[in-house]
């Protein structure tokens, strides 16, 4: 998979998790508006496993959650220790 397909497709995730498209915005902090909480998680977390990508929320701090680009480059860097990103 790309790196724009990669993106592409955590930020739909992102999007169908939070259940808005205000999670794309770069100046939205997710966890503060709360658009990204606990029940959002699990979803993300879910279709992240179903791309090969395993994050632990205890591997990570929690500021990584707080932005779309902060959750990309997270996920990122997660896909390429796995080999899904090239």
């Amino acid at each position: 998979m790309s790196e724009a397909q990669f993106e592409n497709e955590v930020r739909r995730l992102l999007t169908e998790a939070c259940g808005s498209d205000t999670v794309l915005r770069q100046d939205v902090d997710l966890l503060e508006t709360g658009l990204l909480d606990s029940l959002a998680f699990i979803p993300l977390l879910d279709g992240l496993e179903d791309m090969g990508v395993e994050i632990q929320p205890t591997q990570v701090e929690r500021e990584a959650f707080r932005t779309v680009n902060g959750i990309v480059e997270l996920c990122k860097t997660f896909a390429r220790e796995a080999g899904i990103v090239v």
